[in-house]
């Protein structure tokens, strides 16, 4: 009997272990992103967010990054595919250049490929899991009317393989809300 027992202990202690190795990972990929991502930053499009459950939170939409023209369109991906985009800086920001199903081997030191997911390939929409950002209660409002103006921007952070993070916000060049480390 006291075997039985010490047994089920130990599984337990083994099952909660791993839960926490597993999530103590998370927490920490995404801060080292955040620390040692290449940093770009992105224009955004307003649009008008509605959820009760979420809080207050900004929806972001990176236009021409996040929506692909087919100029850009390389090799056809299926639907919620891992798609990457290679990204150029230039006058007008970031812009995409090409679209493909793996990692391009041809990266310029002025360029950037960001890890997205093709959401709908009639439309080559493109989602990076950048596309929202909780702010502090009672600010998203304000948030949203800098966008509809063209006032704020979004610092990503661009991991080696094209994974991206939100590092934080930029109203009128002034870095306003930059995402703890921990």
């Amino acid at each position: 009997m006291r075997s039985v027992l010490h047994n089920k202990w130990l599984a337990m202690l083994i099952v909660a272990s791993v839960q926490s190795a597993v999530l103590g990972y998370t927490v920490a990929a995404r801060a080292l992103l955040i620390r040692d991502g290449r940093e770009i930053i992105l224009d955004v499009r307003p649009v008008d967010p509605r959820s009760v459950f979420r809080g207050d939170y900004v929806i972001l939409d990176y236009g021409d990054v996040t929506l692909l023209g087919s100029s850009v369109a390389g090799d056809s991906p299926k639907n919620k595919q891992a798609l990457f985009v290679k990204l150029r800086k230039g006058g007008d920001g970031w812009q995409p250049v090409s679209a493909s199903g793996s990692y391009p081997s041809d990266v310029e030191h002025d360029e950037v490929v960001l890890k997205g997911v093709l959401s709908s390939r009639h439309s080559w929409q493109v989602r990076y899991g950048i596309e929202s950002y909780f702010v502090p209660e009672g600010e998203g409002k304000q948030l949203e009317r800098l966008i509809g103006k063209g006032q704020l921007r979004v610092i990503v952070a661009v991991g080696a393989g094209g994974q991206a993070a939100i590092k934080g916000l930029e109203v009128e060049g002034k870095r306003v809300y930059m995402e703890p480390l921990l």
